[in-house]
């Protein structure tokens, strides 16, 4: 146990037990989300594919959001974002990598999680990433990715500064996030079958609409959308 460990305990966010930030019975007891829904239409969907009725050339093919934005999840992720506990990443990748291995496929064209997939997270406006220290979605992203055996890659950037999206309605979300993404640079021709496309959650999905945009007009074939929360 370190100096920290002694003047700041982990705490379980769901029942307070001390010595872990996610106990084992409160990872049980977290509500999966279940059933999962189209990304564009947001009604239930098997594997969360887009809808037939719902594609079109630059939407997701499809979107998997591991549990429910409530209780012990919901206050990690907060704790993570904005109270800048890093340590928290690796309790919320390590149940979420548990759940997708042990995902089974009801449809053939649903991502295979035990594949060699590419990951790829949503990215802070460089300003944001400064004054905080580290993205926090970046940082669960690479110990996800390395828990399921898939690669990482900071394909996009924020080319300008947004308002932050919490308080913000559905159409003032959409508009908030127009234009924001650019593309780092081109991808290799290796990965322009299917990537994930990874954030923290999915509220009216405005931010990972507006990505998967950017990614399918540089030429990617299927952006499958994943969050750790809906």
């Amino acid at each position: 146990m370190g100096i920290l460990d002694i003047i700041f305990p982990k705490k379980c966010a769901g029942c307070g037990e001390f010595g872990t930030y996610f106990c084992v019975s409160c990872i049980q007891s977290s509500k999966l989300y279940f059933p999962q829904a189209c990304p564009k239409c947001e009604r239930a969907s098997i594997d969360g594919i887009t809808h037939v009725r719902c594609r079109k050339r630059l939407t997701p093919d499809g979107l998997t959001s591991v549990w429910e934005y409530e209780k012990a999840p919901r206050e990690l992720i907060l704790k993570l974002k904005y109270k800048y506990v890093t340590d928290v990443g690796l309790s919320l990748a390590v149940p979420a990598s548990g759940t997708l291995k042990n995902i089974k496929r009801s449809n053939p064209t649903s991502p295979k999680w035990t594949d060699k997939l590419i990951l790829v997270p949503i990215p802070l406006h460089w300003t944001r990433n400064n004054w905080r220290g580290f993205n926090h979605v970046e940082e669960v992203g690479k110990i996800l990715a390395q828990l399921m055996g898939w690669e990482m890659t900071n394909l996009l950037e924020r080319s300008k500064m947004a308002k932050q999206q919490v308080g913000l309605k559905g159409k003032e979300r959409k508009e908030n996030v127009q234009g924001v993404f650019n593309l780092v640079s081109n991808p290799p021709a290796s990965s322009l079958d299917t990537i994930i496309l990874f954030d923290d959650v999915w509220t009216t999905g405005s931010t990972m609409l507006e990505a998967t945009r950017v990614l399918k007009q540089a030429g990617f074939k299927r952006v499958w959308c994943l969050t750790l929360a809906r």
